[in-house]
């Protein structure tokens, strides 16, 4: 099983034009039309566990939340990569290609994790 991607709206396109041209399965809520729509977190969770993607955002603390609200309702979810600024700024188009390439490759699932998308180097 290869991990799928879900990018939320504070990720840009070019990430997952980047990623697909790696062979990576990936897709924004940009061009799914579910950006800039004050969709709840939550509601966007629950879209990406019907796709069987994994969450990728830099709203670390709201998916957090959500992620301890879920584990204790019993929920379960394709996982969670959170971003930081500091490790992976929101500009920095390659590096997040390269991490979540590299992520993709490393893990077979990530189903109910939440994690920090760690910084990869070419």
């Amino acid at each position: 099983m290869t991990l799928r991607f879900m990018l939320d709206e504070d990720i840009s396109d070019r990430v997952t034009i980047g990623l697909r041209v790696r062979g990576v399965d990936a897709v924004s809520v940009h061009e799914l039309g579910r950006d800039n729509r004050r969709i709840p977190d939550d509601v966007q969770l629950e879209f990406a566990v019907v796709q069987g993607q994994v969450l990728v955002t830099y709203n670390r603390g709201d998916f957090q939340l959500i992620d301890v609200r879920w584990h204790e309702e019993g929920h379960l979810h394709a996982g969670i990569f959170w971003c930081l600024e500091q490790t992976i700024s929101r500009q920095d188009v390659g590096g997040l290609i390269r991490a979540l390439q590299a992520a993709s490759e490393e893990f077979d699932t990530l189903a109910g994790l939440c994690l920090i998308l760690q910084s990869k180097r070419e």
